[in-house]
């Protein structure tokens, strides 16, 4: 599209200056950035596709191109031309802007032939002293794939896409140049397999970036450049725990652990907390103690919800209320509240609160005790007064079951006359 403003005018001016790639970075860029190979046939007679030299190679596994130096992996085959392509970054500097210039190489090979590639400029990033970024580059196609470019089109300002970024992550070329801004910030001569445009976004505005790339911690700077958030949240407990000595041998599960610390409400300040000595054994105990409280959050929440379940239970269960019976070892009362149906979930380790048994309309349940203690928990059908469940602590089977069924079938007119009512 065209410039709307004399800042694109300029970089677009600009662009056009950039010069065209080098043999070194053209050689750099067959060599390193595909794969190459030696065609061998059944006599032995093999050929590198990439320099043409032929001779003869019995044993198996890559080797070394007698002639050109390449490492090829071999391989048996009567074919005779091989296509490959690849994309490749050149970052360069041009007035005041940092650029990241990339590449597309297409090179096809024939058995005798020396490779012979293509280059075509596929787009540019340019980033300004304010990480600002500003994109030319060919105009893309419509299709299935993201790297379907119009190859005719000219370098205009285009808007950034996911076809961009990607290509701007893929091969570096080894000699870079960057602008004094971002030298001055720490830059070296490695982008460290980080996506560029990313890490000069971050050394130009964040000045976390910047301490880390100074400090060499590079698995930190890479993950600041990946989750920027979690680096700048918790950049004191890094400092904290940087201090204390700690090493950051893992650290996408040490930012997973100071997350549950937080979650835990525990002191991110603490040393003893944040620069454990032993991080997967610490990360573990804190998976544990972060699912209790979870699953103690969601039974509070389900039992909330129960709560507003109240008007509904006491219309099925109403007339229930206070029933009881006995045969003088064994007690038998009804679960009278939404309340009671979660303490005996919680208390014997089963899900009649949180299955809500309490808005089963057909059944009834019991909390049957002896000396005090509760034994077992009993689900009746109203339909024939017969027992359903009868469980002990943990769903275990009941021992007493045969007594508590006694006591059921001699009170079944009970029961039936608090249905009526």
């Amino acid at each position: 599209m065209k410039p709307r403003n004399k800042k694109q005018q300029e970089i677009l001016a600009l662009s056009g200056q950039l010069r065209p790639l080098t043999p070194s970075q053209k050689k750099w860029a067959l060599n390193y950035t595909i794969s190459h190979y030696g065609f061998r046939l059944k006599s032995g007679m093999c050929t590198c596709m990439k320099c043409g030299h032929e001779w003869m190679e019995k044993s198996i596994g890559k080797h070394i191109c007698p002639k050109c130096g390449s490492i090829l992996e071999i391989k048996d085959t009567k074919q005779r031309v091989i296509r490959d392509k690849s994309y490749f970054n050149v970052i360069t500097t041009m007035g005041g802007y940092q650029v990241v210039r990339m590449f597309l190489m297409i090179v096809e090979m024939r058995k005798g032939m020396k490779a012979n590639p293509a280059f075509l400029e596929i787009g540019q990033y340019w980033i300004d002293d304010k990480g600002r970024t500003t994109v030319v580059g060919l105009q893309r196609t419509l299709g299935h794939y993201v790297d379907t470019f119009a190859f005719g089109s000219p370098l205009e300002i285009r808007h950034d896409n996911d076809a961009f970024h990607f290509i701007a992550g893929e091969w570096v070329y080894p000699k870079v140049n960057v602008t004094d801004t971002i030298k001055r910030n720490g830059f070296k001569t490695s982008t460290y397999y980080i996506h560029p445009v990313t890490l000069f976004q971050q050394l130009l505005t964040n000045p976390y970036a910047e301490t880390l790339i100074k400090s060499n911690d590079i698995e930190m700077l890479k993950h600041l450049c990946l989750y920027p958030e979690d680096v700048n949240k918790y950049w004191d407990s890094i400092k904290i725990a940087k201090r204390a000595g700690y090493k950051f041998k893992d650290i996408g599960m040490w930012f997973d652990y100071i997350k549950m610390l937080e979650n835990m409400d525990k002191d991110l300040k603490s040393p003893s907390l944040i620069a454990p000595k032993d991080l997967k054994t610490a990360h573990d105990i804190y998976v544990e103690k972060v699912n209790r409280k979870r699953a103690k959050e969601r039974m509070l929440a389900d039992r909330k919800r129960a709560e507003e379940d109240k008007a509904k239970f006491e219309e099925l269960k109403g007339r229930y209320i206070g029933l009881s019976m006995t045969d003088g070892k064994i007690n038998l009362h009804t679960l009278d509240s939404v309340a009671e149906y979660f303490e005996q979930g919680e208390s014997q380790h089963i899900c009649v609160g949180t299955s809500k048994y309490y808005l089963k309309a057909e059944t009834l349940v019991f909390t049957a005790t002896m000396g005090g203690k509760t034994i077992a928990t009993v689900e009746i059908s109203l339909n024939d007064y017969s027992i359903l469940q009868c469980r002990a602590f943990a769903n275990d089977i009941c021992k007493y079951a045969e007594e508590i069924a006694d006591i059921i079938n001699a009170n079944k007119k009970l029961i039936a006359d608090r249905k009526r009512a």
